[in-house]
């Protein structure tokens, strides 16, 4: 069993960048998440409200920074993965309000344009620290702008379990994961019984079910939703649900920080493997 895919989120509910390998720190992967879409009076705005979010594209650029790309020839906006300036403010994320600095710049507009309103980035600086849910972390544990833990850890072998339930395969694209597992003799499932896990120089504590929404019904590149069964009727109908919602992945905190590479194997040292 090894971790088979690795990928961050630069801009919250953006698309995702594909690595070989990453620097996993306190509050999650270098690069993850730290910039997000706001509105004018600072809410998050995420695909779920705006689907036509899908159609912004996202690549690694040179060093330091990575592009956004929109649907029409010419438009396309740099960011850094660490900016300068910015006007302080603060913006809420969920229940959370958070300090941060906002950006009316290339990007945003292209963003706003795209989303047909008036949209801004925020960015979150290192000084920052935002909370775990404390029913689920310990006092220090931190996020960034994902929705309320650091790492989602998520098993090839339980997309394949769900694909078999759907009339149309979907990619593990439409989870958003930071890692994947795969491998050999893998169960499906294996993962909702395990607690602690070490992958590369990386010891995880996966602390809750990912509870699913809306945007995993839809195409991640087009932000449409194909016909066929629905991933959550079907994640439902597989008996993957409680309280919370439909469920799928692990959300992890990191207890011991280091990298972590595409073919490190996977250990599962608390739960059952």
């Amino acid at each position: 069993m090894q971790i088979s895919a690795i990928a961050i989120y630069p801009v919250k509910s953006l698309g995702a960048i594909a690595l070989s390998s990453v620097e996993v720190g306190p509050r999650g992967m270098a690069g993850d998440r730290r910039w997000m879409i706001v509105d004018a009076g600072g809410r998050f705005v995420t695909r779920r409200e705006c689907p036509a979010l899908a159609r912004i594209g996202i690549c690694p650029g040179d060093a330091g920074d990575f592009h956004l790309t929109g649907p029409e020839a010419g438009m396309a906006a740099r960011l850094p993965f660490v900016p300068e300036g910015g006007l302080p403010g603060e913006v809420r994320v969920w229940r959370d309000i958070v300090p941060a600095r906002l950006f009316d710049n290339d990007a945003s507009r292209l963003i706003s344009a795209i989303a047909g309103r008036p949209l801004r980035l925020a960015y979150m600086p290192d000084d920052v620290r935002r909370p775990v849910d404390p029913r689920y972390g310990r006092n220090g544990d931190m996020v960034s702008f994902a929705d309320g833990y650091p790492i989602l850890l998520a098993s090839g072998a339980s997309l394949d379990a769900l694909n078999a339930a759907l009339e149309q395969p979907v990619p593990m694209d439409r989870f958003r994961p930071s890692l994947v597992v795969s491998g050999a003799g893998l169960e499906a499932w294996a993962e909702t019984r395990w607690r602690r896990v070490r992958a590369g120089d990386v010891l995880l504590d996966l602390i809750k079910p990912c509870s699913r929404c809306i945007v995993i019904t839809q195409d991640h590149r087009t932000g449409e939703r194909p016909d066929g069964a629905s991933p959550l009727k079907a994640l439902r109908a597989l008996g993957r649900f409680d309280g919370s919602g439909v469920l799928f992945g692990e959300n992890a905190i990191p207890r011991r920080t280091g990298r972590v590479a595409v073919g490190d194997r996977v250990v599962v040292e608390e739960g059952q493997g």
